[in-house]
């Protein structure tokens, strides 16, 4: 069975497509087959994982050309049981054409339901907003995740994200939009606005909070600027420690083995 993930958050910055990329590799690392889903129209994924040259399908005709299967969509890449379906959204009016077939929000789960039987895990990179891409990955998704960056404006957001967390379930009534958590990002122990609002954080949604937390790491960002995950870049760091940690988490909070 599939247990389809998203990661979604309407605040840029706060480590959403590394938590995303380094989810999958943990899971594909641990001997599960995934697949990586990024609908994020900038293609973050792609440049993260060292996919400079344009790819020949991807988002695009997820949305655009239903009658091709799902296996078409498929990058070939050097990551044992990873597999990605990249952003290619490069203009405008592909952008705008995607987004006006996402005002179904149930698009994306018809989509991937013929063919996601495949993979044990998918993991989606939704856009920073509440658009219609992010609405299609929250409502095809068995678990969601909210990365969270440990600095002052986290609280707010935080609320934000929550409130238009709650119209959605309103919203799709007969589906069960489950939060699997928050998930604390670039997080730096020595600095005091980190201890406060991770403490806040903790305080005020305690089980709703991933226990596990995403420190900040030289070796995440070398690894990002060198297109690989932390994890194949340097397994023995505490940033792959991290999230090699967060998956189990899942898996365990989730009876997902």
């Amino acid at each position: 069975m599939t247990t389809i993930i998203s990661f979604v958050s309407q605040k840029g910055g706060v480590g959403k497509t590394t938590s995303a990329i380094n989810l999958a590799t943990a899971f594909a690392f641990g001997g599960y087959s995934s697949l990586l889903v990024d609908l994020d129209p900038q293609s973050s994924i792609r440049f993260s994982v060292g996919i400079n040259n344009s790819v020949p399908a991807g988002t695009k005709e997820l949305f655009l050309k239903p009658s091709i299967p799902i296996k078409k969509l498929v990058q070939d890449t050097d990551h044992e049981n990873l597999d990605f379906i990249f952003s290619n959204m490069e203009t405008v009016k592909n952008e705008r054409s995607v987004f006006e077939v996402g005002n179904d929000s149930k698009f994306l789960q018809k989509r991937l339901n013929i063919d996601k039987d495949k993979y044990d895990f998918i993991v989606i990179d939704a856009p920073a907003s509440t658009n219609n891409m992010a609405v299609n990955a929250i409502y095809c998704s068995d678990l969601i995740i909210m990365p969270l960056q440990c600095e002052s404006l986290a609280i707010k957001s935080l609320k934000r994200f929550l409130v238009a967390f709650n119209d959605l379930q309103r919203q799709f009534a007969e589906k069960t939009l489950r939060l699997a958590g928050i998930l604390l990002t670039m997080y730096d122990r020595d600095i005091e606005v980190h201890r406060r609002v991770s403490q806040q954080i903790y305080k005020a949604l305690s089980d709703s909070v991933f226990q596990t937390i995403i420190p900040r790491n030289e070796a995440i960002i070398e690894a990002s600027a060198l297109g690989k995950s932390v994890i194949t870049y340097n397994l023995n760091s505490i940033g792959a420690t991290a999230y090699i940690r967060l998956m189990n988490e899942l898996v365990d909070k989730f009876s997902l083995r």
